[in-house]
């Protein structure tokens, strides 16, 4: 194998784990919490330090409200000052049922809340997963600023890969003798090329999907 043909197979690898990434942002973080069956959130606060560090996201699911359990860490609206938004520990309920009655801790607070919470409605958002640091490329994705240059600059992008392919010389496009990695028998600039707009489409996908995600959870 040539060095051009290595280089080209180097290509088509790094095009591949771009599409992985891509897709796996696009469902995971953009479609898939359209479904209901989860949702994920930034927590910006470390207050549940080592288990869930300031900047992760977290993915919850929805939990029938009988069913919570000492243990359970959940995302609710406080009962005092301005109600805001926190995923803690369960630590106590004081009352079970249908509505039941909890007292809730931040792993990393040495005391419980100051408060008790009773929980209502027909489901409470129950934590099952965390991806540290995460949240701090989220947010920054979601800041005004880097909204309008990000979709301005992502079509431009593909705009000028679509139009780089479409005006490229035609011997680039001429086909050569023996298939590289299996992928096909085209030319491996041309076999790369196509990678690429595939990478860079599905990106796209994501970025957009990765804007319109749910705000930062502060407690």
């Amino acid at each position: 194998m040539t060095k051009f043909h290595t280089i080209a197979a180097v290509g088509q690898a790094l095009g591949l784990a771009a599409v992985a990434l891509s897709v796996l942002l696009l469902v995971g973080l953009g479609l898939g919490p359209r479904t209901g069956r989860y949702r994920t959130m930034t927590v910006l606060t470390a207050s549940m330090r080592p288990s869930i560090p300031e900047g992760s996201v977290i993915m919850q699911t929805p939990t029938a409200l009988s069913q919570v359990r000492v243990g359970d860490v959940i995302t609710y609206s406080i009962p005092v000052e301005d109600q805001r938004v926190v995923t803690h520990r369960v630590v106590e309920v004081l009352e079970g049922g249908r509505s039941p009655m909890v007292r809730t801790k931040g792993d990393a607070n040495r005391s419980p809340d100051p408060w008790v919470a009773r929980l209502v409605g027909d489901k409470v958002w129950r934590v099952r997963a965390s991806v540290p640091k995460l949240g701090y490329a989220l947010q920054a994705l979601r800041q005004p600023e880097a909204k309008r240059v990000t979709l301005i600059l992502v079509p431009l992008l593909l705009a000028l890969i679509w139009l780089r392919d479409i005006w490229a010389p035609s011997h680039a496009r001429d086909p050569v003798p023996g298939p590289v990695l299996g992928l096909g028998s085209g030319p491996p600039a041309a076999s790369a090329g196509r990678w690429g707009q595939g990478s860079a489409a599905l990106a796209a996908l994501a970025v957009v999907a990765i804007l319109g995600g749910r705000r930062p959870n502060r407690g």
